[in-house]
């Protein structure tokens, strides 16, 4: 008996160590794939770039785009870590919740717009991203809950092939991820606007550089929010009439 329970006791030691070499490895190789992206993500957004003088106005996004068919453009905050490319599945809207830009498994996912815009039509281009406990990805937007934050570091830069539009921030709001301002993306009703809009007025921390007007272009920066169940911080901002 003592024989045989020395040989389970054995067996039991193999497994359970095998087990832990298993979990550590994969641990590793998960760490090792974030930071592989983390470190493309930074190399990629050195070669996006623009220049309002150069006629060039694909400024890397172009070749990006033929690398990967899905991105639509490139979303940058000055002071922040938010500088990634920004991509679009219409027929699977969250694709690149858990992939990187080359399709493969990712933690850190890549942002990605709403499966019902159009950057060139759209009234209102919503792009979410993950709010990453290392404070990677769109992490940093929890800084635009102060309004100091968000009156210091108003400006958002959308780079598309076709140049670079600015944005100014305007609204800032912690939500569910059903509230109604997710569903502002295309022309609607001016009445519908006015109504999502109050809402949003009601809703949110502040709004800064003026009012949500119906006639203006939008962008939306989506992440998740946890002071909440189910909650997401949007960080509203107006297209302006001046490029990057």
């Amino acid at each position: 008996m003592k024989s045989s329970t020395k040989w389970l006791f054995s067996i039991l030691i193999v497994v359970l160590l095998g087990v832990s070499i298993f979990a550590i490895s994969k641990m590793y190789l998960s760490f090792k794939k974030d930071v592989d992206d983390k470190k493309w993500f930074k190399e990629t957004a050195k070669e996006i770039t623009y220049d309002e003088n150069d006629d060039n106005t694909d400024n890397g996004i172009a070749e990006l785009t033929l690398d990967n068919t899905d991105c639509i453009g490139w979303v940058r905050i000055e002071n922040t870590k938010i500088d990634f490319p920004v991509m679009h599945t219409k027929s699977d809207p969250e694709f690149y919740l858990r992939r990187n830009f080359n399709k493969k498994h990712s933690n850190l996912g890549t942002p990605f717009a709403d499966a019902a815009c159009d950057i060139e039509y759209s009234k209102n281009i919503i792009i979410y991203g993950h709010n990453m406990k290392d404070g990677t990805m769109f992490s940093d937007l929890m800084k635009y809950k102060r309004k100091d934050y968000g009156i210091n570091n108003p400006i958002i830069q959308f780079i598309t092939p076709n140049g670079c539009n600015r944005y100014i921030v305007c609204a800032v709001a912690k939500v569910k991820s059903d509230d109604d301002w997710y569903t502002y993306i295309n022309e609607t009703d001016e009445e519908i606007f006015n109504e999502i809009k109050t809402k949003l007025q009601d809703e949110a921390l502040y709004l800064i550089n003026g009012e949500l007007n119906y006639e203006d272009f939008y962008l939306t920066l989506s992440t998740c929010e946890y002071s909440q169940k189910d909650g997401r911080l949007i960080v509203i901002a107006r297209r302006s009439d001046i490029n990057c």
